[in-house]
Parts: structure tokens; sequence; C-alpha cells
């Protein structure tokens, strides 16, 4: 039976904030961005990505955290987005 949860490394591009997390497989991108705003009280109205940067693959919103996308010991960049306009 495959693992519920995978364990991850999450920190910002420029490594100010740093977290081991253990979260749920099934998990979107989409709320770890969520969480990692609130929790570290990040600028609002900034778009964020994240990168696994141990495979190298930009992860998209609605990508779920599961074993073809991200594995235990992972480290996921949270990365602020360019805007234009």
């Amino acid at each position: 039976m495959a693992e519920r949860t995978v364990s991850i490394t999450l920190q910002t591009a420029d490594r100010t904030r740093m977290a081991r997390l253990t979260v749920p497989r099934d998990m979107r991108v989409s709320d770890v961005i969520k969480t990692a705003l609130r929790r570290w009280s990040l600028r609002l109205g900034v778009h964020y990505q994240v990168a696994n940067l141990t495979t190298g693959r930009q992860l998209l919103g609605q990508d779920r955290l599961d074993g073809e996308l991200v594995n235990d010991n992972d480290v996921l960049v949270l990365q602020p987005m360019p805007t234009h306009g």
C-alpha cells in the first residue's frame, strides 16, 4: 500500500525561510503555497510558484504531492512569479 504522507523541505527562493514538513500526498501545490503564505507572513498580492529542487521540475497549483512528482526528502522551493502590467 502506498504511503499516504510525504516528508519534504519547503523553503523560499532566498532561503530566509525553511521548514521540514510531513504532508498528505493528496495535498495540492496551491494548498502548500497558501499554508506558507499564512505561516510565514509573506507578501500578499504576489503570485508564487513551486519548483522541486531535487528533480528540477516546476509544479503546477493543481498538482498533488504524489510519488510521480514529489518523493520523501525532496526540497520544494517557493518562488515569487514576476507579474507584468
